[in-house]
């Protein structure tokens, strides 16, 4: 007698996979490796924005790190505009100018001036 007829035969010879059910797969995997955004504190928020200040005041680069649901991201760069309207912050890199948002910001380090300015989340 032939093998699809015996136990769950017929199912597992016809197993297949569409291109749909791989990438709800897919979806379903990078979910489990989704954080939230960590509450900044006003003190934390107090520091951010003076070290963008002295970044803006006295063109000291900085360390930016923004928030990504799959990993915060580290900009580089030295501040030459802060919008408090917008909140935006247009950051000099060495590739160009990036706009950043100041709601995704974790932390600010500077790069000079010791360690009196710097923020840890």
């Amino acid at each position: 007698m032939s093998k699809k007829l015996e136990a769950n035969g017929l199912w597992e010879s016809s197993r297949m996979m569409l291109p749909q059910h791989k990438e709800r797969i897919i979806e379903h995997r990078s979910r489990d490796t989704v954080s939230t955004k960590p509450f900044l504190h006003e003190d934390e928020i107090e520091i951010i924005s003076l070290n963008l200040r002295m970044s803006l005041s006295y063109t000291i680069e900085a360390d930016i790190e923004l928030f990504n649901e799959f990993g915060n991201k580290t900009v580089k760069g030295i501040v030459t505009s802060v919008s408090n309207s917008g909140k935006k912050i247009k950051l000099e890199t060495d590739t160009g100018y990036e706009l950043l948002n100041f709601d995704d910001l974790v932390s600010v380090k500077l790069n000079e001036g010791g360690d009196e300015f710097e923020t840890d989340t």
